[in-house]
């Protein structure tokens, strides 16, 4: 986005000059909410294919919940991108069984503009998770992984396709992995990342098209928690409770949802060892008769 400013001094002395540094806006984060209202708010598909959306006041407390689709127990992977197309709305992707990719286009009040194919050939794909602007373009990126652990970045065009695909990660068939966004309270993105021994995992990019922590390309940050082995499901959609940091939500078997709320306060002294929780709630229960959460 460019700026303009326009010096009047009488009809006849007027000029507009446009700043020597244009701004790019950056595209809407996932955590900017489904409705428009800038509060988290989590989809969650039911057994019967109906899709719903969960969202909150932005103060912990959920809002009712509204159905918001039905059919989609057609699709066998669903994320949330954010905005994907560039109309500044965060969107939702749905891959089928054929393989084929789906960009269904948010309105920016918890519904519809229309849906189209933005790809086919994605049946190889095992995960996709949503980093957000991985690489610094100012459009928001997916990274696909495939069933022999490589991990491969299909950076958005900012208009609901692709530029160039390129593997970024080897090795991560061993991983469950969520965007997290802006989690640690930097420029940086961060995947959260959990092998099998059940550490909560931080993986940084400096959004340059790489994870980066001291130099060595998809490495991690360190730990910032354990015992998540018992989570069936992971997620970061956003500031839960309003404090303006990004928290983390986990499903266990029994289908409680917990909120687990972040306090990156001490990273800039510290680093991740200096990452805190606040402190974690169960908000939700009967989750685990979801077929999708994300």
């Amino acid at each position: 986005m460019a700026a303009s400013v326009t010096i009047r001094y009488d009809a006849d002395s007027v000029s507009t000059i446009q700043a020597a540094h244009p701004l790019r806006v950056a595209a809407a984060a996932r955590a900017r909410g489904f409705n428009g209202d800038g509060t988290l708010d989590i989809f969650a598909r039911d057994g019967s294919g109906r899709l719903l959306l969960y969202p909150t006041d932005g103060r912990g407390n959920w809002q009712a919940p509204q159905v918001i689709g039905w059919g989609w127990n057609s699709f066998n992977l669903l994320i949330s991108p954010g905005d994907f197309d560039g109309d500044g709305t965060v969107d939702v992707v749905a891959r089928d069984a054929q393989g084929r990719l789906f960009l269904y286009q948010g309105n920016g009040s918890g519904g519809w503009k229309k849906a189209r194919q933005i790809g086919q050939g994605w049946q190889g794909f095992t995960d996709l998770i949503t980093p957000g602007d991985f690489n610094g373009d100012g459009t928001n990126d997916i990274l696909a992984k495939d069933s022999a652990g490589n991990l491969v970045l299909y950076p958005g065009n900012g208009q609901g396709g692709w530029l160039t695909p390129t593997r970024i990660g080897q090795g991560w068939e061993r991983y469950y992995a969520v965007g997290a966004g802006h989690f640690i309270g930097t420029a940086d993105l961060v995947v959260l990342t959990r092998p099998f021994w059940g550490n909560l995992e931080v993986r940084t990019t400096h959004r340059n098209g790489w994870f980066e922590e001291y130099g060595m390309p998809g490495g991690f940050a360190g730990s910032i928690g354990w015992g998540w082995e018992s989570m069936a499901r992971i997620g970061a959609a956003g500031d839960f409770n309003g404090d303006g940091d990004s928290d983390v939500y986990g499903i266990d078997n029994a289908g409680r949802l917990t909120m687990y709320l972040g306090d990156p306060s001490g990273y800039k002294t510290w680093g991740i060892a200096g990452y805190r929780w606040k402190g974690s709630s169960v908000v939700g229960w009967g989750w685990g008769g979801f077929t999708a959460v994300f």
